[in-house]
């Protein structure tokens, strides 16, 4: 079942591990499946560095966006997050940084949307 499961949910070689470390059988069923998974036990046995948690390149460039994050070529589309092309040392905080961007790209959204309301 093991193998399987781990093709068919996409696990990595890793994830299907800490499945098997669990004691007892894998469970039938989905919501079973979906609780064992969120009870597995992970030991942090260190860090990775200033390397492993700069944001990845590439995305929407911040020349084609405006103080809203919407795109000035598609107006009414907006961006935010990884979609953005920053490639900054967040050092942990790049869920902070995307929902900030999220904030901005929403309060965006409400403006853009009350100004069509208008016309």
């Amino acid at each position: 079942m093991s193998n399987w499961l781990r093709k068919a949910a996409g696990l990595s070689p890793v994830g299907a591990g800490l499945l098997r470390e669990i004691p007892g059988e894998l469970p039938a069923g989905a919501d079973k499946l979906a609780r064992r998974i969120k009870a597995v036990r992970l030991t942090l046995t260190g860090v990775q560095g200033l390397a492993r948690a700069i944001s990845s390149a590439g995305g929407v460039r911040f020349e084609a966006v405006d103080d809203q994050l919407m795109l000035k070529a598609l107006p009414g589309v907006f961006v935010a997050g990884e979609m953005l092309d920053w490639e900054a040392p967040t050092g942990g905080y790049l869920l902070q940084a995307s929902m900030a961007s999220g904030v901005v790209a929403a309060e965006g959204v409400l403006d853009w949307l009350a100004r069509d309301a208008r016309t």
